[in-house]
């Protein structure tokens, strides 16, 4: 069994005085339990007694603390002994010593807004969505240029929101030549890419849906407003189709054919047309698979789009292409790199149809997807079933395809006002 005794260092410490604390010995070993105590000279301590003298200034607080350790290294002896552990003379003092006092350890750091969004940016670009990419980065160094690169998810509150809505309607538009500012749904789609990344977020474990700032009462609510869709009427697609092109405006006679593709191919999107291939077309018919939701379908070829494609027959055969605005890419099988090419192509396009409604005096805009728009309103005229139209634009919901025709439907508001105010 373990023995203790209170005791003095035989030699002086740095501060020129006497350590005094706990021998405490097991098998012949000792160890020492020292916790800062000392006397200044060796006189003041007897032996014998195991205790200070009284001529020490501080005899009776200083003998009554070793004391109590001493009681203590026993006690804990005892319980070594009752436990029939072995044991050291070291695990005594061990034991008996007080135990550091650990700092804290420092609060989880919290993800990044912007690890998520690099994330997000990277996949996308591995994807090939070079439309989601670009219009996504765009919209996040806005968002940098407002809240700073650190910011964190808790940070990004209702009211955070709501200056970032007032600093985005107060932000200029810089793909404007014009200083003008955001428009409603540019803000909207802003805010929809910041609502997307903390859904993301939470879905990872990186965000908590206690603090989601988005829907319900009292957050923020991302609302669609309508735009008024208005497309070319009957008598303009004629004027379009019949203007006669010099040599020197052919960009823009190849502009026009794509569209009205586009037109009579039931509003076909601008990238399905681009992709047009001549094994495209079988027994008269036009079969495609629409690159937006993977549909196939197909449609009868008009007489409009026989007389462009007979335009292109002879024309080199890139890729199996109908139209040559991609034959620059080596192959089809990079997606972002036909992206980025389809989306400059498309803007371009754009471009030269603007040209093109100069010259015919028609003041509206003629943009690949407004080719979309002109078919819808025609169809909205001539009163065509949404059901059938569904199976035209690819639909799965019968409901998108009411949605989408609403749009165009001014009939019936028409013919209500006309009886109100006919009197």
């Amino acid at each position: 069994m373990a023995t203790a005794k209170i005791v003095t260092w035989s030699r002086k410490d740095k501060n020129g005085n006497f350590p005094i604390g706990i021998k405490v010995s097991q098998n012949g070993i000792p160890a020492y339990l020292f916790e800062g105590n000392a006397i200044a000279s060796r006189d003041h301590w007897d032996s014998g007694k195991q205790q200070v003298k009284k001529t020490h200034p501080h005899a009776m607080r200083l003998t009554n603390f070793l004391t109590k350790k001493l009681s203590e290294v026993n006690e804990k002896i005892l319980e070594f002994e009752t436990d029939k552990k072995t044991y050291s003379a070291e695990d005594i003092v061990n034991a008996i010593k007080p135990k550091p006092v650990q700092a804290p350890p420092p609060p989880p750091k919290l993800p990044l807004f912007k690890d998520v969004a690099d994330n997000h940016l990277r996949e996308q670009k591995a994807l090939g969505n070079y439309d989601v990419h670009k219009t996504d980065k765009s919209r996040l160094k806005r968002f940098y240029e407002f809240a700073g690169e650190n910011v964190t998810f808790p940070e990004i509150t209702v009211e955070f929101l709501r200056r970032y809505t007032v600093f985005l309607k107060t932000e200029r538009n810089r793909n404007k030549k014009e200083q003008k500012s955001l428009s409603d749904r540019s803000v909207t789609n802003h805010l929809l890419a910041i609502r997307t990344l903390y859904n993301r977020a939470i879905t990872a474990g990186l965000a908590s849906k206690d603090n989601y700032p988005f829907g319900g009462r009292e957050r923020i609510m991302i609302k669609f407003g309508k735009t008024e869709k208005i497309g070319l009427v009957g008598d303009e697609i004629n004027l379009l189709k019949q203007y006669k092109f010099s040599k020197k405006q052919a960009h823009l006679h190849h502009s026009r054919n794509i569209w009205l593709v586009c037109f009579y191919f039931a509003g076909m999107r601008i990238t399905d047309a681009l992709l047009l291939k001549w094994s495209d077309f079988q027994n008269g018919r036009f079969y495609y698979t629409m690159s937006k939701n993977g549909e196939p379908g197909s449609l009868p070829i008009p007489p409009a789009i026989a007389a462009i494609l007979e335009e292109y027959k002879n024309e080199p055969k890139t890729h199996d292409l109908v139209f040559s605005y991609l034959k620059c890419l080596e192959n089809l099988d990079d997606r972002y790199a036909l992206r980025r090419r389809i989306n400059s192509v498309t803007r371009l396009i754009g471009e030269h149809m603007a040209v093109i409604m100069e010259l015919l005096d028609i003041n509206k805009n003629a943009s690949p997807h407004k080719a979309r728009h002109a078919f819808a309103q025609r169809a909205e005229e001539k009163e065509i079933h949404p059901k059938v139209l569904q199976g035209m634009y690819r639909h799965e919901s019968i409901l998108t395809t009411m949605g989408y025709q609403s749009n165009f439907s001014h009939k019936k508001m028409d013919e209500a006002l006309e009886a109100v105010i006919d009197f």
